[in-house]
């Protein structure tokens, strides 16, 4: 499932993709120093959005870097989330990394992991998906960094 939009203005805007990069619907999307977009990683701070469509290798964009449109996560907007691990309401308020994935494979919120603290939980559905925010992007970075 990976993160799909719930609440919130769901403010879109399109980014120019890596080209000839798997990308999956409904994924973390980070810059990359070219300036163009693709999955996230583990440490990505600033997410640029989150991917509204799947980049698959035999679209006919996919050597391209063409404009993907992403949802911009602002402080408003809330996401429904797949865990790695077992959800509970007792991660309701706690922040948490995404996971590691290949290029074009669903991602989601590590329960485990809390190095970088991509989301912060904001509420409990069951024991595989919880509802989230995202702690930063772009639109409001971090002035210290």
């Amino acid at each position: 499932m990976s993160f799909i939009h719930v609440s919130g203005p769901a403010t879109t805007e399109g980014f120019p993709k890596m080209a000839s990069t798997l990308i999956a619907n409904a994924s973390v999307l980070g810059f990359r120093p070219s300036g163009h977009v693709s999955q996230a990683k583990i440490e990505t701070l600033r997410i640029a959005g989150i991917s509204i469509r799947n980049v698959a290798s035999g679209d006919s964009d996919y050597a391209r870097s063409a404009v993907l449109a992403a949802i911009i996560p602002g402080e408003e907007d809330v996401f429904e989330a797949t865990v790695s691990g077992t959800a509970a309401q007792s991660n309701v308020g706690k922040q948490y990394d995404i996971t590691a994935t290949a290029a074009g494979t669903a991602q989601a919120v590590n329960l485990s992991g809390t190095t970088y603290k991509v989301v912060t939980v904001v509420g409990f559905i069951n024991s595989t998906t919880l509802l989230v925010k995202f702690n930063g992007n772009y639109v409001y970075a971090n002035k210290a960094n």
